[in-house]
């Protein structure tokens, strides 16, 4: 019995100190004005802004008054917007009401470790990938409209608009897609959006210099008038809007998210309600989707993305196989390779690869295997070319 008791200490102790590895306490004060007298609301917004302080102080600690300053809106949407998310529990230790504003102190334990990941992820993470281009490919329908615009038009509708202004303070940059008028079949951009054929996405995205495409459709329809508690019917109209989505890999064709959004939105004119209600549904849907990209990329980084790489000058299966056994052996953060097709004198490999395509291309360019040189001949954010050719480069 003493025995269980004596580990258990051990395990609290232990317990404490990893809590205070990723944790700190933090002492702040909040204060808000109170209007009409609502002393419960300007409490609560107090608190928040308490809260809020308390994480600024959390974040200043980590990142250098000229990165503050330089990335202040990313770290405003990303962190300051959701300074509850980070803070694990909190007391209150005064409150008062002086000259009309209510005043709180508050002691709060920080997750400065989830802060520490969260910054890492908003820059470090892009970095790494390689800093990937997106663009969007969306078809939008609002209330009024009688046909959706598509994206072949020149006009940018609400739905891009926001989920553009969403990404590029997530850090990302975006390819113009109005690049592409007049480039585009009407039957190819059907497709895209009855989301048909992730190869016609690719083919689009293969026109500019896009890594990353986010095609979909919004549609926001008129609901009808609102009632009230009594069923009768008031001046506003209910705005009523979905949008669903998908993300791709515009090298290897490969899926990296998906979401589906639904947001209403109220108001008396009601192609307002309509337009609000898509902005809404679109801010949501924008930072779902940067949520599960970027989970998608920590684990590819974390333990390796599948590398496409197609292979000209094969003379025969020993020369694959003498490659094979290159890769897996001698290049380090190879974990596997398969062999998709192969076809004299060509064949196609997938590579699973703990970095990215590019140093994996350098460190196969000029390598000689089973006698032939490598020379690769493209390459991209997932996807190499390469052939075998003779040692003075001839086949």
């Amino acid at each position: 019995m003493r025995r269980k008791a004596i580990v258990a200490a051990i395990l609290a102790v232990a317990l404490a100190a990893s809590g205070a590895a990723f944790a700190a306490e933090v002492k702040a004060k909040g204060q808000a004005a109170v209007t009409n007298n609502d002393k419960a609301m300007a409490r609560d917004k107090a608190t928040e802004d308490a809260l809020r302080r308390a994480v600024e102080q959390a974040v200043g600690t980590m990142v250098s008054s000229d990165t503050t300053t330089k990335d202040f809106q990313l770290i405003e949407d990303n962190i300051y917007a959701h300074s509850k998310g980070f803070v694990q529990k909190y007391e209150i230790t005064s409150e008062k009401v002086e000259d009309g504003v209510y005043i709180v102190e508050i002691k709060a334990d920080v997750a400065t470790g989830a802060i520490e990941g969260k910054l890492q992820a908003l820059g470090l993470l892009l970095q790494r990938k390689g800093k990937p281009r997106v663009m969007f490919l969306m078809s939008e329908q609002s209330v009024g409209q009688e046909t959706a615009t598509s994206f072949t038009s020149s006009d940018i509708g609400v739905v891009e608009n926001t989920l553009i202004d969403v990404f590029q303070k997530n850090g990302f940059t975006i390819v113009d897609r109005q690049a592409l008028t007049g480039k585009i079949k009407v039957e190819d951009a059907q497709k895209v959006i009855a989301a048909e054929d992730r190869a016609t996405v690719k083919k689009i995205a293969n026109l500019t210099d896009a890594q990353v495409v986010i095609y979909g459709k919004a549609v926001a329809k008129d609901a009808g008038v609102i009632k009230d508690q009594n069923n009768k019917e008031t001046r506003m109209h209910s705005g009523q809007a979905n949008i669903s989505v998908r993300s791709l890999n515009a090298d290897s064709g490969e899926i990296l998210a998906t979401e589906t959004v639904h947001k209403a939105f109220p108001h008396i004119d009601a192609t307002t309600a309509g337009t609000q209600a898509l902005k809404l549904a679109s801010e949501d849907l924008g930072t779902k989707m940067i949520e599960k990209i970027v989970a998608k990329w920590n684990a590819e980084l974390s333990g390796g993305a599948m590398i496409a790489v197609d292979i000209g000058g094969v003379t025969d299966l020993k020369l694959l196989s003498e490659l094979k056994n290159f890769l897996t052996s001698q290049v380090r953060g190879v974990s596997g390779v398969q062999v998709r097709k192969m076809s004299k004198p060509n064949a196609a490999i997938d590579i699973d690869y703990k970095g990215k395509a590019q140093d994996l291309a350098m460190e196969l360019d000029g390598k000689k295997i089973g006698g032939k040189k490598v020379e690769i001949s493209d390459m991209a954010q997932n996807t190499i070319k390469m052939k075998f050719v003779g040692e003075g480069g001839g086949k």
